[in-house]
């Protein structure tokens, strides 16, 4: 009986970590203006295709891409747990270099001015993403 107990208090204090850790991440990066500050696929560090964009994520899950004063791309973004992890789940459409980006990211650490981020793909290869608010 004393396992049982323990065990789901275990479950409740760890899905209230979840829960908790998508609230504040929600939280952070719906306030300001986001960039790419490292993009890394498969071990090439590509985070100056980036370096002129600015991400702005919404409230209502869109996400707005300013590539530069007139060209704007438009996508979404969600937290959500995942079985064992919490992700980002990121879509910015197909378009060089933003497909790049669209994945479900693991988050891995994050704050009210830094999110990091980690994909696996299916052959082992492993990406990295960092956000920073600007």
């Amino acid at each position: 009986m004393k396992i049982i107990v323990i065990t789901l208090f275990g479950f409740l204090v760890l899905g209230s970590c979840k829960k908790q850790t998508i609230n504040q991440v929600e939280k952070a990066v719906i306030e300001g203006e986001w960039k790419v500050s490292f993009f890394q696929e498969d071990g090439v560090n590509e985070t100056s295709d980036f370096s002129a964009m600015r991400f702005t994520f919404k409230d209502n899950g869109a996400v707005e891409v300013k590539v530069n004063s007139t060209l704007v791309y438009t996508g979404s973004w969600k937290v959500q747990r995942d079985s064992d992890h919490v992700e980002f789940d990121l879509n910015v459409g197909e378009v060089d270099p933003l497909g790049e980006l669209t994945d479900d990211w693991h988050i891995e650490e994050h704050s009210s001015t830094k999110l990091e981020l980690k994909d696996e793909s299916g052959d082992g290869s492993i990406d990295l993403l960092t956000f920073e608010k600007i």
